[in-house]
């Protein structure tokens, strides 16, 4: 009875956690550059875990000169140089001080050399990720790649860690979209399916739990009444 239970307390809680992370991917099936997640892991709760699905997401054109994508893999780097976090762009905003920010953490944007700071006016990211104004070089942005050893994971507001080895793709490896937003690789109606899928077999899970508990307790009664 106990190890029936156990069972069953398991495949809750893995349901649990893999409920968590679809809620997740819908929750952000409109927020630009979003990575699907998905869990893996069977039989221990505890060895579930989240992997992000880095398929790349379809690029729409805004014409906002704030807006850029990245067309490709990899990765920009934004907060701290000596401890970045990473993100796939989407929205830019200009502070106080003409200083380029990550728009939803509000971190700034990193070039070879540092922070970015413009002036006031229009400016230009090319394809390379060679930032202008007024036909001067401002910076050089450049995209980063996990190894194949390291691990992306989400740390919310369109941000990212990459836990172990970066590398740096630059030059004419680096293909950067400005006035483009990627769209979220979150597939509503397949998140949907699964979902429903999800909802099905917790129910069906907690109904043998409720029907064996009834059981057992029927046969307490009738152990009572000898």
């Amino acid at each position: 009875m106990s190890d029936f239970l156990g069972v069953m307390a398991t495949s809750m809680a893995v349901d649990m956690q893999r409920l968590n992370t679809l809620s997740q991917n819908l929750a952000n099936v409109a927020t630009p550059g979003y990575k699907r997640q998905f869990s893996l892991g069977l039989a221990d709760p505890s060895a579930v875990k989240s992997e992000l699905d880095l398929q790349q997401g379809v690029l729409s054109r805004t014409g906002k000169e704030l807006d850029i994508a990245i067309a490709g893999s990899g990765f920009l780097p934004v907060g701290q140089p000596e401890q970045p976090l990473f993100s796939r762009a989407g929205s830019l905003r200009l502070d106080e001080r003409g200083r380029l920010l990550h728009a939803l953490s509000g971190l700034p944007l990193l070039a070879e050399g540092g922070e970015i700071f413009l002036e006031p006016g229009a400016f230009k990211i090319d394809e390379q990720g060679v930032i202008s104004q007024r036909d001067k070089v401002i910076g050089q942005l450049k995209l980063f790649q996990p190894n194949e050893q390291a691990t992306v994971q989400a740390q919310g507001n369109g941000l990212y860690r990459i836990n172990g080895e970066a590398r740096s793709e630059a030059g004419v490896q680096v293909a950067l979209r400005q006035g483009y937003l990627e769209k979220s690789n979150v597939n509503s109606s397949r998140e949907m399916v699964e979902l429903m899928e999800l909802v099905r077999h917790f129910e069906s899970v907690q109904k043998s739990v409720q029907g064996m508990d009834a059981m057992w307790d029927k046969t307490l009664r009738s152990l009572g009444e000898f």
